[in-house]
């Protein structure tokens, strides 16, 4: 029986920093939407935006419940799936960055085949690509250059990667009620934006130390990197979704570099570009000679090793991280812009303001009021 009424939503992460604008970016400009269910482990801040027409569910849920999932996926069409498990420093165990990242998405998978789910799009990384333990540069790169990802600096990037895999492995296949499940991965760099700036939870530790002096910087300002705006990112998830109900060949068993007008240069003198406005700034010269840094991170990571038996020790300097920071690594999206017809829904110069409209917010929030 065709369905007439409207399609059904579920996004997966749907309360965090790029899973709310997806939220409101399919309540703002989505077609022929009757509900969206917006599952997340946490529902304490949820807001439901409003739009007449369009059921906003929240679900509190877990990717890894079968139960749970085989629940919020019945009778659904489109399934956005940007829950993960984040971590670059170490703070989380292997196990659970592969329980979460990638069980979870597998099992995301099933409950779609056995539910007649027909659209599934994934949130991956640039970090399921690289840059490797070379740190081997990726300059104006799209998705056939040639690249060794054999050796991803973190085991987030490894989970990332065989998620992805596993999800482009999964296009095609026949659901339990006749259907075909399409899928495609989309693969945006570190995103920045509003006052939700997933980097904000981090600086909070350092309340109005913030606004002091410079922040130093541990990457070569000559460093070129891909840093989209999230409202970006969450449209060219939307034209994912369609492009796989309306035209799934196009998009179908496809990996999707995510990218926008946003300069590509190192992250420190972006986000000093982007923090001017509320006095947070970066020193122009690294704090210390890069060849220095590596042996301090590497000093901090052998105390990390002797202290593990009886302390845990998670250093913020690590050779992963100096290495991620000084690669260039950044690339183009014109293969999203041919199979999904995917342009910036805002400039460079639109994606600034909306920033720094909502750090300004931010700060006001956080600190003036103290």
């Amino acid at each position: 029986m065709t369905k007439t009424e409207g399609l059904t939503y579920v996004v997966t992460g749907g309360c965090g920093f790029l899973g709310s604008n997806i939220v409101d970016m399919l309540v703002q400009k989505g077609t022929n939407i009757s509900e969206i269910r917006v599952v997340d482990t946490k529902l304490d801040n949820f807001k439901s935006p409003e739009k007449k027409g369009i059921k906003v569910t929240p679900i509190r849920g877990d990717i890894t419940d079968v139960a749970q999932m085989t629940q919020v996926c019945a009778g659904a069409d489109v399934v956005i799936h940007t829950a993960s498990v984040i971590d670059v420093f170490g703070l989380v165990s292997e196990g659970t960055l592969w329980n979460v990242n990638v069980k979870g998405t597998e099992t995301l998978l099933q409950c779609c085949v056995n539910q007649d789910v027909r659209s599934f799009v994934y949130t991956s990384s640039r970090e399921a690509v690289g840059p490797n333990s070379r740190g081997d540069p990726l300059e104006d790169g799209d998705e056939n250059t040639p690249y060794d990802s054999s050796s991803p600096l973190l085991p987030y990037g490894r989970t990332k990667a065989a998620a992805e895999a596993m999800v482009l492995q999964w296009n095609g296949r026949r659901t339990d009620g006749g259907k075909t499940l399409h899928t495609c991965s989309l693969r945006p760099g570190g995103m920045y934006g509003g006052s939700g700036w997933t980097v904000m939870r981090i600086w909070q530790e350092f309340g109005k130390e913030l606004f002091k002096k410079p922040q130093k910087r541990i990457s070569r300002p000559s460093v070129k990197s891909s840093c989209p705006y999230v409202g970006n990112v969450a449209w060219a998830h939307l034209l994912a979704a369609q492009t796989l109900l309306t035209s799934p060949n196009n998009a179908g068993g496809e990996a999707f570099f995510i990218d926008d007008d946003t300069p590509a240069k190192d992250e420190g003198a972006l986000y000093g570009e982007l923090c001017a406005p509320i006095g947070i700034s970066w020193d122009d010269s690294l704090v210390l000679p890069l060849p220095i840094l590596y042996s301090i991170a590497y000093a901090l990571s052998f105390v990390k090793f002797v202290c593990k038996p009886f302390y845990t020790f998670v250093p913020r300097l690590t050779p992963a991280v100096l290495t991620i920071v000084n690669t260039n690594f950044y690339f183009n999206y014109k293969k999203a812009t041919r199979l999904l017809g995917y342009k910036p829904l805002f400039s460079w110069e639109e994606s600034k303001q909306k920033t720094w409209d909502g750090l300004l917010e931010w700060k006001a929030r956080e600190f003036d009021a103290y």
